[in-house]
């Protein structure tokens, strides 16, 4: 008979739960599409949760940069040019300067460590849609890089000067000023995002970007057969240029079974299968919670506009249950880690591929 009584006691494996809060503590996490820290036009914060501040619940949460919408297009409604984009950069240093020891502007890597550090939410001034905003003259993507703009999204749903959305059919492209709007932000350091963007469109900008890009928010569409999400060929498209997909918790493309309001296990799938596809290094979160939507927008605007992006969902199941506020972002780490994921990796889901993406272009 075999002694065992010499042999070291077998290493026990930390909670769930621990192993998450450790994660939190310790990983650098970035929302690369947190919609909204103050809302268009009126410049005010999302609405308090159980009596709780917005940026409150955003702070205890752990979460170190968001990326905001600035402008209309995507967020509001309304005209989306040059004026409404300064308005919303106008709210946000002002914002700044009124909670400065809780906020910090983001224009480099150093900034989200800092804010990471100090406790604090950096934020990452971004656009969903350039065009409007740069009134078609490209040489206004320079002024906009000087006032701290640091992602870019190309296109919305819709067909603009630089390219197509993914409600355009037929898909014509990058167009020729799309190419140099891209020559420009890689020159300045903004980061290319194709969320939004039709197949043909986000394939022609990956290949055109002498930088990694990004797509902020979308998900898979193996998964969820839906316009918004990317086909698993765009997807390896995307990761062989070092870019990452954020995974969005947005009902109508995190769903697994059609028609069923996903879970925070369904968004779960979404990561594991790009992470499965092209490898852990280029999937992130983008969870596109907006939690300042309000029900006129949502249903006389969003839902009568885009009722293939909306589908069946309400207001009040936009999002995937379990992760449908940014105090979810815990339930997030724990669920990582009870799905099996390793710690390296859950830090780099939760904001390390996102920061690495910056590193090499900002």
């Amino acid at each position: 008979m075999t002694d065992h009584s010499q042999r070291p006691p077998r290493p026990r494996r930390r909670p769930a739960k621990a192993e998450a809060d450790r994660l939190r503590r310790d990983a650098v996490i970035i929302d690369g599409q947190g919609v909204g820290v103050l809302l268009p036009t009126a410049l005010v914060p999302p609405p308090p949760v159980d009596g709780r501040a917005f940026l409150d619940r955003v702070l205890e949460a752990g979460i170190s940069a968001m990326n905001v919408t600035l402008g209309i297009s995507g967020i509001g409604m309304g005209v989306d040019d040059l004026r409404s984009m300064l308005n919303t950069v106008h709210g946000y240093l002002c914002y700044f300067e009124l909670e400065a020891d809780r906020v910090i502007h983001v224009q480099t890597v150093r900034d989200i460590l800092r804010a990471k550090r100090e406790g604090k939410l950096g934020v990452i001034f971004g656009v969903q849609g350039l065009s409007s905003k740069i009134d078609n003259d490209p040489n206004l993507i320079r002024i906009l890089h000087q006032l701290g703009l640091r992602i870019a999204q190309l296109t919305y749903n819709e067909r603009t000067p630089l390219g197509c959305g993914c409600l355009e059919d037929p898909d014509t492209g990058l167009t020729e000023l799309g190419r140099v709007s891209i020559q420009e932000m890689n020159h300045l350091g903004i980061v290319v995002d194709l969320s939004h963007a039709g197949e043909r469109t986000a394939r022609e900008a990956i290949e055109s970007s002498l930088d990694p890009v990004v797509v902020s928010h979308a998900n898979v569409r193996a998964l969820c057969d839906h316009p918004r999400n990317l086909t698993d060929d765009l997807i390896r498209a995307l990761a062989g240029r070092g870019g990452v997909l954020g995974i969005t918790a947005f009902s109508p493309f995190c769903e697994t079974t059609p028609g069923i309001r996903p879970d925070l296990d369904a968004f779960i799938d979404h990561v594991a299968h790009v992470a499965d596809l092209v490898g852990i290094d280029h999937v992130g979160v983008g969870s596109d919670l907006f939690e300042g939507e309000s029900e006129v927008r949502f249903e006389m605007f969003f839902r009568l506009r885009y009722p293939d992006i909306v589908r069946h969902y309400t207001k009040d199941t936009a999002y995937a249950e379990g992760f449908d506020s940014v105090s979810c972002f815990p339930k997030l780490t724990e669920r990582l880690v009870q799905r099996g994921f390793a710690p390296p990796d859950v830090r780099k889901v939760l904001g390390g591929n996102f920061l690495r993406v910056f590193r090499a272009v900002w």
